[in-house]
């Protein structure tokens, strides 16, 4: 099946935010999907040491620090995050996020 719902479950629930992970690994497994939901925000900074990150804001507003240079974003905006960068951000947001190559917990430090 190459059309995937949304999962019906979250996936995670961590540090201010909760996600629902796509099960796309059945078709691809070079890049994860995640819906990403907070109301206020990432509770920590992290250092992604493997994977580059992608963020597009379905709805919502805030703000991301990466590298320590601080940037707004609102609906319709695409954030990319290189891997190696410490990063965090704040707001209310809903986002689909991709993760190239798939998110390992092991493969990040939090601050």
């Amino acid at each position: 099946m190459h059309v995937i719902k949304e999962p019906k479950d979250f996936s995670f629930a961590k540090a201010g935010i909760k996600g629902k992970i796509f099960p796309t690994f059945d078709l691809i497994n070079k890049t994860q999907y995640f819906l990403v939901e907070t109301d206020k925000g990432h509770k920590t900074r992290i250092i992604e040491h493997e994977c580059d990150f992608i963020y597009y804001i379905l709805k919502g507003k805030g703000y991301f620090e990466i590298n320590g240079k601080k940037e707004n974003c609102s609906t319709g905006n695409l954030v990319v995050i290189p891997a190696g960068s410490t990063f965090t951000y704040k707001g209310k947001l809903k986002m689909i996020a991709t993760s190239t190559p798939p998110w390992k917990e092991e493969q990040e430090e939090t601050l």
